[in-house]
């Protein structure tokens, strides 16, 4: 019995054991499941909050032009290519433009380095050529060039210098123009007429006319004298209507038109500035002006021909021959 005894006990210790080593094993996989939960969590979290680049990756590209945004019609796009490939002949300098609808989180200096290292030149001539990089949706412009042009496009002067140029059209219909006027740039650059460093007053010519400078003194000068002409008439038919007599009549024609070709000058300087000189200038113009309209009851008339403001009412018939 003793003997029988003393197995059961072993039994029911061995028994205990393992209810106790697999106690043991089911919370050890609790806690191996609890981490890997918290682990995937984690790797979730971290791919929708936190920020991640991937790099952009450069199409295949021709030594000419590479419109992959669509800024410029197909005509355009062969009238510089033609212009690029009579460049490289006279200069032995090779240009191409890259266009690209968006940058995506990588900026214009890096990928622009990838592009240039991906033209289909050869090294010497990779070392003598130009890359003109636009990002339309950034509205961003870059410029990558071989070794031997880097002293004439020092950064970032001659990405200021192209932004300015290329930025202009961005916002229009024709954005192809400022591309078109980017590589004419970068053509005068590489001939000696520009530097990046500097600007020529032949440079901020163009650059005036471009951005329309002189357009406002000229639209002030054809605008304020008519429109002063126009607003004196009306005075002199309103002071002729109320029988105003002709000292205040030419007074306030005056004052009127030195109003008018105020507040046009004042508009039209915001498209462009000009100088006091063309201010007088229209003044001299616009104030004698609306003096004359303002004598609408005799130059309408006819008073200083002669001929007689009062007509005779009286209807005449064709046989009083009217003094024929």
């Amino acid at each position: 019995m003793t003997t029988n005894h003393d197995c059961s006990s072993v039994r029911s210790g061995h028994a205990i054991c393992s209810l106790i080593d697999l106690g043991k094993s089911e919370t050890e996989r609790a806690k191996t499941l609890g981490k890997m939960i918290f682990l995937g969590f984690a790797l979730f979290a971290s791919l929708i909050f936190c920020p991640f680049s991937v790099a952009l990756e450069v199409p295949v590209l021709k030594d000419t032009i590479n419109d992959f945004a669509g800024m410029m019609p197909q005509a355009s796009v062969h009238d510089l290519e033609e212009r690029l490939k009579r460049f490289k002949t006279q200069t032995g300098h090779t240009i191409v433009v890259l266009t690209v609808r968006s940058l995506e989180d990588e900026d214009i200096e890096s990928f622009g380095g990838k592009a240039f290292k991906s033209l289909p030149l050869e090294e010497p001539e990779l070392q003598k050529s130009v890359l003109l990089v636009v990002a339309r949706k950034q509205q961003k412009v870059g410029v990558e060039v071989g070794s031997q042009l880097g002293h004439l496009f020092r950064e970032p002067e001659a990405s200021q210098k192209l932004q300015g140029h290329v930025g202009l059209y961005f916002g229009g219909f024709r954005p192809d123009l400022g591309i078109h006027a980017g590589v004419n740039y970068i053509f005068r650059v590489i001939k000696g007429e520009f530097h990046v460093d500097t600007t020529t007053e032949l440079e901020k010519l163009e650059d005036a006319s471009t951005r329309g400078a002189g357009a406002g003194a000229i639209f002030a000068v054809l605008l304020a004298p008519f429109l002063a002409f126009v607003v004196g008439v009306l005075w002199g038919i309103y002071a002729t209507h109320n029988s105003i007599e002709r000292g205040m009549r030419l007074v306030m024609g005056a004052v009127l038109s030195y109003g008018t070709a105020k507040i046009v000058a004042i508009l039209m300087s915001l498209i462009s500035s000009y100088g006091d000189g063309l201010w007088y200038f229209i003044l001299a113009i616009s104030i004698p002006l609306g003096v004359f309209g303002s004598l609408t009851e005799f130059w309408m008339a006819g008073e200083w021909r002669g001929i007689p403001r009062v007509k005779d009412r009286i209807k005449r018939k064709p046989e009083d021959n009217m003094g024929i």
